[in-house]
């Protein structure tokens, strides 16, 4: 009988006794995870934002490879739309609406494997500027299918604006004056590589394909005035549907510094923002697309002078690198 007191006392006295959490203790846990959890965040969205740019410089070189394509297979680089109005330079903010046809980002597409999407299209009728101004039916309604290859993945529109295009063409850089009416149009330089009826060759770069851009970066659309979203330029956008506007919806000129123009469209020109400079969504400056084909990230804090003079195909100076 002793002995199995004994030994029961002797069982009990050996057995653990689980313990909980004080509230100490708890709450230094939660410290502990909120600490690693705000360590950790930033580089798992650093990680993000470095996979999405990958995606964007895959897309850009897909572009620059289909640019060259088009180039040597017609001679020339793409104008960024057929137009009957005049890139009068005399006349910078008394230009006169004119319908336009095919845009850069339509004529390429064969060489972006899209060939079925490209005979959809009907190249002897307008083409559309956003979703609420169509212009021939067919090439309205391919519009709006929108086209992933012109999405920037950083660019958190895209999902709710399927139309709209993050890769403009470059037409040209420099200062241009601005215009305090904002119901006239106007237009920008047009001596880069893309623009209205422009026929570039190769040739014609005089200051060296790899010194000159081709496709730029853009965030900025035209949405000015609680228009909404689907008023992004398109990329399949031919015609500037509002007043105060440049002479195409696929392109911009280098006058402004990447990423300067928050804008919101009150005053008299921030209307043209979309049309004067580039920028992106990505932290630091923008990509673009160089002559040569090579694809290059430009800080936001780039000289503004080598910056526009990057955008100009033949004006012999000196280039600084960027």
């Amino acid at each position: 009988m002793v002995h199995l007191f004994s030994r029961s006392v002797s069982h009990r006295v050996g057995q653990r006794v689980a313990r909980a959490f004080t509230l100490v203790e708890l709450l230094v846990v939660i410290a502990i995870i909120g600490v690693l959890v705000a360590l950790l965040l930033p580089a798992v969205q650093q990680a993000r934002e470095s996979a999405r740019r990958m995606q964007c410089t895959s897309k850009m070189k897909q572009i620059g490879v289909a640019l060259h394509n088009y180039q040597e297979s017609h001679g020339v680089f793409p104008p960024s739309s057929v137009s009957s109005r005049r890139n009068d330079q005399a006349n910078w903010c008394q230009q006169t609406e004119q319908p336009s046809h095919a845009p850069w980002s339509v004529l390429i597409l064969p060489f972006l494997e899209q060939q079925a999407r490209y005979d959809r299209f009907n190249f002897d009728e307008t083409f559309t500027a956003s979703s609420n101004t169509p212009g021939s039916t067919n090439n309205h309604s391919e519009f709006l299918k929108g086209n992933p290859v012109y999405h920037c993945p950083s660019d958190p529109n895209t999902s709710a604006s399927p139309n709209m295009s993050n890769y403009f063409g470059v037409q040209g850089g420099g200062e241009t004056p601005n215009c305090t009416n904002t119901s006239t149009l106007r237009v920008f330089n047009v001596n880069g590589m893309i623009y209205p009826n422009s026929s570039i060759s190769a040739s014609k770069v005089a200051d060296g394909l790899s010194k000159v851009f081709l496709v730029g970066e853009t965030r900025y659309q035209v949405t000015r005035l609680a228009r909404g979203d689907t008023y992004h330029n398109g990329w399949a956008s031919s015609d500037k549907f509002v007043a105060s506007s440049s002479l195409s919806a696929t392109t911009a000129s280098a006058q402004e510094g990447i990423n300067s123009i928050p804008g919101d469209g009150a005053d008299h020109d921030t209307f043209n923002e979309q049309s004067r400079l580039f920028g992106s969504h990505h932290p630091g400056g923008c990509h673009f697309v160089f002559g040569d084909g090579a694809v290059r990230f430009v800080s936001d804090s780039v000289d503004l002078l080598i910056y526009q003079q990057s955008a100009i195909r033949n004006d012999s100076q000196p280039l600084e690198s960027l």
